[in-house]
């Protein structure tokens, strides 16, 4: 009975694996459909490597002449901060003209506050007077803004003509926010992109989306497949469940023809215990002639130990002989790497001697340019004094010109009027004359 249920297990094993062979048969059909289809993907990279028009270099070159002053732009607050740091490379020129940008902010965010924190009114008439006001605020944001913008070009156009300038900015990178630095990346990936996209011609691009939608179609065929190899994955793991559930009940039927075979085995453990006995007594017997047998052949060994003792001490002097003669070698390897590392350390100390002296040189420079600064500052105060006073001249000049016309305007019209009336005394006088008659 029982080689028949393993009989039967072994036939269940059997159509199983078949039926899993035949699966993957499938699969690998589709695979090797697919295989040929996968060198044909480099049609999607783009042939060419250089822009073939000019209307396309001139696409990326303002792109990246957008970056360029982005760069710049997202740095001017840092350089504003530190312009005392940044003042003698940058100019005379650009530092006033940071300085007045800065200006423009700072009335620019001022206006704004304004802006924002008016209380509104709760009659008529003052509500009329509020919104007058706030049409000339928002007029007053609009002309700093304007300004403010042009402030921004200004200094873009002082950077270009100043390539140290941008040199010396361009080190500063780290000084950027970081969503700052995200504009940037955002910008140089479109501009990857934009570029990738002017290599392609249009008739490349229709070859291209043709292609994909190929290779779309043939991933549904390949989703299909893959539905179809799925539920007859699910089939097989409900066939295999089910079988599992058969071989369960033979291992059942297996366990009780085991316990049959336990109950009938125990007469059977009974007879071999009394023979186990009796084999027993014999084999004591026998063991008290092999004890006396292996006393003897310890003696023997204990012989062969001391012995082999006294072979082993003399291979230990040779081994320890050879232990000092290494450690021997390994003391000069030791007094040799110190040397070595004395040598490395005077070289050091020459190097670090020499860095000193510079260190001190930089610093006298940096003194001298210290001295220097208030000179230069100095300088510029009286050239703006005596542009102040220029234009303060200038001013007087044109008051007084603009009196003397006011002057001039006057006593003509005094002249015209004394003529005037010296006119009607002479017509009235010529009256009278004509009355006595």
């Amino acid at each position: 009975m029982a080689s028949e249920i393993i009989v039967q297990h072994q036939q269940l094993e059997s159509n199983a694996e078949e039926n899993i062979s035949k699966s993957s048969n499938k699969y690998d059909v589709s695979v090797q459909n697919m295989a040929p289809n996968l060198d044909a993907l480099r049609i999607l990279e783009p042939v060419r490597k250089k822009l073939a028009s000019i209307e396309a270099e001139r696409i990326i070159s303002v792109i990246e002449k957008t970056i360029d002053k982005i760069e710049i732009v997202t740095l001017i607050p840092y350089i504003i901060n530190n312009l005392d740091r940044f003042s003698i490379a940058l100019g005379l020129e650009l530092t006033c003209a940071l300085r007045e940008h800065d200006r423009l902010e700072k009335h620019l965010d001022f206006a704004f506050s304004r802006l924002f924190n008016v209380k509104y009114p709760a009659q008529a008439s003052e509500n009329s007077i509020h919104k007058i006001k706030m049409k000339e605020k928002k007029q007053d944001i609009q002309i700093l803004q304007q300004a403010f913008g042009t402030s921004v070009k200004n200094i873009l156009r002082l950077f270009k003509g100043n390539p140290p300038a941008c040199q010396i900015i361009q080190s500063e990178c780290h000084a950027r926010s970081r969503t700052c630095v995200d504009l940037i990346l955002v910008l140089m990936e479109l501009r990857d992109f934009v570029f990738e996209r002017l290599l392609i011609t249009p008739n490349e691009a229709k070859e291209k989306f043709e292609y994909m939608q190929k290779i779309i179609k043939r991933d549904k065929q390949n989703t299909e497949i893959t539905a179809t190899l799925e539920a007859e994955l699910t089939e097989a793991i409900q066939n295999k469940e089910n079988e599992m559930l058969k071989k369960n009940e033979i291992i059942r039927k297996l366990k009780n023809n085991l316990l049959q075979l336990d109950l009938f085995s125990q007469d059977y453990i009974r007879q071999i215990k009394q023979d186990a006995e009796k084999q027993q007594l014999n084999d004591q017997k026998d063991s008290e002639g092999k004890i006396a047998k292996y006393h003897e052949e310890i003696a023997q060994l204990r012989t062969q130990l001391n012995n082999m003792i006294t072979e082993h001490r003399a291979s230990e002097v040779a081994l320890r002989k050879r232990k000092y003669k290494i450690e021997t070698e390994i003391e000069n390897w030791i007094q040799k790497y110190d040397a070595d590392l004395q040598e490395k350390q005077d070289e050091y100390e020459h190097l670090f001697k020499i860095y000193n002296d510079e260190t001190v040189l930089l610093f006298e420079l940096e003194q001298k340019i210290g001295m220097l600064e208030p000179e230069y500052t100095q300088i510029v105060e009286e050239r703006k004094i005596k542009e102040e006073k220029k234009k303060a001249k200038e001013h007087q000049t044109f008051l007084m010109g603009k009196a003397a016309i006011t002057i001039q305007s006057f006593w003509k019209g005094y002249k015209v009027r004394q003529l005037m009336k010296a006119l009607k005394k002479k017509k009235k006088k010529k009256g009278k004359g004509k009355k006595k008659k």
